[in-house]
């Protein structure tokens, strides 16, 4: 039998856990989900009841106790070392993955694990690289980086509203590839439903194609943070966040960052999508060259809303994932000499909007503790990204997680709240 544990129960976490336990009689495994907030599995087990989005086909799953546990448990260890599969859903938030590094780090044996980073995010990536690099036990296991995520959906109680994407792409750090990409495809056997061989399907991406590809701090920062946006915030008003939040004068710039970041994925010698094209790769959308046409048209597929007040932005993923992954397309820019400027200009009004609102130190740092000690060398950077386990050979020296000001892993909902774009 075959253990998988997915960390987070977020609306991801639970929407992929229907999936598995629909698998669980047919491919013979047992899946757990590993809750980070506290007791959060009180709340859990019973039957749910899901809605996909792009069909009209309704199921249920029942969910058994047995399915979950606490990632504070003390069982929780236990379960990680003997699964076969390790699946993070919880947002690259970077206290919370740091910690998550750790633990996994300190298994008692990663030797032929797969570890699938969901929401491989953009602030962490070249993070999880170098840890991949300098963690000498990952020498045989295999780590997978997910763009965002396979669908998506929304939990309301007891039922789920999903659309599964139809393409998503990942990268693959493994001295054995071609295992790790089976291994996640099989979690996803409704291909022949799309003609493809998985749904959704899997496609490989080099590891620094894959960086390029999130654009979160600013689809969801510029929304967020947008003026007109944050005066309804305050007022408590909430709108959809991809179609009500993007009117015709924030078009523009959310289209010119999004040119930029393809531009600077160019700088490191890969080819990225524009926004648009993203849309229409994971859902099929007709393409538009129009930003805010193409958005609008997203009115049926990307049903979030927005925070409903400043408190409630301000410890939000897209303030404590999206922050980190701005300052780290930052860093990328300034690594390789090329001036973003439309980038920088938003970076510094992000970064006023953000002190206002009382975002704290660590929110708006992100990871630059850890990228400082990464090499600023673009041909290195890219052989850590793209190959970071033959490198382990010649670089023995150890993974650095430096301290976060926290003591642990977050017990707050660090896995739920808003998801614009990942969660649709």
């Amino acid at each position: 039998m075959s253990g998988i544990v997915v960390i987070g129960g977020g609306h991801v976490g639970l929407t992929l856990l229907t999936d598995l336990v629909c698998l669980e009689e047919h491919q013979d495994l047992h899946p757990t989900l590993l809750f980070v907030r506290e007791n959060a599995q009180a709340r859990a087990s019973g039957t749910i009841t899901r809605t996909n989005l792009l069909d009209g086909e309704q199921d249920s799953v029942r969910l058994r106790a047995d399915h979950f546990e606490s990632l504070h448990s003390p069982c929780a260890d236990a379960l990680l070392s003997r699964a076969d599969h390790i699946i993070v859903t919880v947002p690259d938030i970077p206290v919370l993955r740091l910690e998550l590094l750790r633990r996994i780090a300190g298994l008692r044996s990663l030797a032929g694990k797969v570890i699938t980073f969901v929401r491989a995010g953009q602030g962490g990536q070249p993070v999880v690289a170098n840890w991949v690099r300098g963690t000498p036990q990952l020498r045989d296991a295999s780590i997978v980086l997910v763009e965002d995520s396979f669908y998506g959906t929304r939990v309301a109680g007891a039922h789920i509203t999903f659309k599964r994407k139809l393409s998503v792409n990942v990268s693959v750090y493994s001295r054995t590839p071609q295992i790790a990409i089976t291994r996640l495809r099989e979690l996803f056997p409704l291909g022949e439903r799309i003609g493809r061989t998985s749904w959704p399907e899997i496609v490989v991406r080099s590891g620094t194609g894959l960086l390029f590809d999130p654009l979160g701090y600013i689809i969801h920062v510029g929304v967020a943070f947008y003026a007109r946006n944050l005066a309804r915030t305050h007022a408590g008003h909430r709108y959809l966040h991809y179609t009500d939040g993007i009117d015709r004068n924030l078009a523009p710039l959310l289209a010119q960052l999004d040119e930029e970041r393809v531009q600077l994925a160019q700088a490191y010698g890969v080819e990225t999508e524009t926004f648009p094209q993203i849309i229409e790769r994971q859902y099929g959308l007709p393409y538009r060259s129009d930003f805010y046409e193409m958005m609008q048209s997203c009115r049926e597929i990307y049903r979030s809303t927005s925070c409903a007040s400043l408190a409630e932005l301000r410890h939000s993923r897209l303030v404590r994932e999206d922050l980190p992954g701005l300052r780290t397309i930052r860093w990328l820019a300034d690594v390789a000499g090329i001036a973003l400027p439309a980038t920088e200009r938003y970076e510094a009004e992000v970064e006023r909007t953000a002190t206002s609102l009382g975002v704290s130190a660590s929110d708006l740092n992100g990871y630059s503790a850890q990228l400082a000690l990464i090499p600023a060398d673009v041909s290195f950077l890219r052989s850590v990204l793209e190959a970071p386990h033959d490198l382990q050979g010649n670089h023995q020296e150890p993974f650095l997680l430096l301290p976060m000001g926290t003591g642990g892993v977050p017990t707050g909902d660090t896995s739920q709240g808003m998801e614009p774009r990942r969660a649709g």
